[in-house]
């Protein structure tokens, strides 16, 4: 079963979640304006809604404000701290070579480290001393 969408007038076929019920497309301009006349629509059927609110909102947000200013927070945490781990790789020379790694945590299994490209490491392990 396919119907018209109310707003671009092109045939669609409703999801089976909401059936006869839907009335446009998945188009992103046509979810848009389905969602400003519904807002609309909401707005006219409530003419008082937003009038006279303005003082009480004015008063919360200077009182938010004065909250807000008490606590002095220079920076921002990190949501995910790094993580920095330090490798310490033999050298057949009995020297050691010490270099650090920062990985960056994407999710509970998945890190990636920072660095010079692969080739260019190769390169420099390549070159004799």
């Amino acid at each position: 079963m396919s119907k018209h969408c109310e707003f671009c007038g092109r045939f669609f076929v409703p999801d089976h979640r909401v059936g006869n019920r839907q009335r446009a497309c998945s188009r992103p301009d046509c979810k848009a304006a389905r969602k400003q006349a519904s807002q609309k629509k909401w707005v006219s059927g409530e003419p008082g809604y937003f009038h006279g609110r303005y003082p009480y909102v004015k008063e919360w947000r200077q009182k938010r404000r004065d909250i807000k200013s008490e606590v002095i927070q220079d920076e921002r945490p990190p949501a995910k701290p790094l993580l920095k781990l330090v490798f310490l790789v033999p050298m057949t020379s009995g020297s050691m070579i010490q270099d650090e790694i920062t990985l960056k945590r994407f999710d509970s299994t998945t890190f990636a480290a920072t660095g010079l490209p692969r080739r260019v490491i190769q390169d420099t392990i390549a070159r004799p001393p």
